[in-house]
């Protein structure tokens, strides 16, 4: 599938989180989306860096709140696709990695939303992140809560690192002393939810088109796109892990 915007087109990789379109429904994208707007409540008037900003919707959220919003990308098509679609007067997206990243300033807060299961080298990466935010700023990192690590031909060819809570944890409390691990969990509970998510059709069902009626149907039914932050059984029930950390 492409996605046109306006003449800029963006191909489907399966990996890269596309915004919904007219009629259209995603539970991953809702699920993305919503970690965004959590983390605007504390940009309010702030500098951001949003590393690995893919299509650009999240720097478009937090703009609406923070005072200057860095978008960086290593994909130069998601980059093109980013200043067609979600521009702003406070926004500036550059094709760039991390790792040469060169800023005329520090910044007050960083986010690394579901990066770091694409990054071979995490302490570095980390290591770039902090150097990047001022001390005594904020960092915000997610990825998949991943319980059972896929094998074989059903492996995600774009990870290199899964993580369960424990892992991500670890991963966390070794780069920093002051953090705490939050999660993104369905909003509300849901019976035939919980039932259906034990069964292997429920994971087919997630590879449903998004203009599916039947996606569509489920969708709502389920409760799909709505979601909560938990501080409490992390482990067990949140979809992705998030992790707030403290540049001290």
């Amino acid at each position: 599938m492409i996605v046109f915007c306006n003449q800029i087109e963006i191909s489907d990789t399966g990996e890269r989180i596309l915004p919904t379109q007219k009629d259209e429904v995603s539970i991953v994208f809702s699920r993305h989306k919503f970690a965004y707007e959590y983390v605007q409540q504390f940009v309010e008037n702030k500098t951001v860096i949003d590393v690995g900003c893919g299509t650009g919707y999240g720097c478009k959220i937090l703009a609406e709140k923070a005072t200057i919003v860095y978008g960086i990308d290593h994909d130069k098509e998601a980059i093109s696709y980013c200043k067609q679609k979600y521009p702003a007067p406070n926004i500036t997206y550059i094709e760039m990695d991390i790792n040469s990243t060169v800023l005329d300033r520090q910044l007050d807060i960083a986010t690394a939303f579901q990066v770091i299961e694409h990054i071979q080298n995490l302490s570095k990466f980390i290591e770039r992140l902090k150097q990047i935010v001022k001390p005594n700023g904020v960092i915000f990192i997610s990825t998949p809560n991943v319980k059972q690590p896929q094998k074989g031909k059903v492996q995600n060819p774009f990870h290199f690192n899964e993580m369960n809570y424990a892992q991500f944890r670890k991963l966390i409390s070794d780069n920093f002393s002051s953090f705490e691990i939050l999660g993104v969990a369905y909003g509300t509970s849901n019976r035939i939810r919980h039932l259906l998510g034990k069964l292997p059709f429920y994971k087919w069902g997630k590879r449903l088109n998004r203009k599916s009626k039947f996606k569509k149907i489920a969708v709502h039914a389920l409760d799909l796109t709505s979601f909560t932050i938990i501080n409490s059984q992390v482990e067990e029930k949140s979809a992705d892990l998030l992790a707030v950390c403290h540049n001290t």
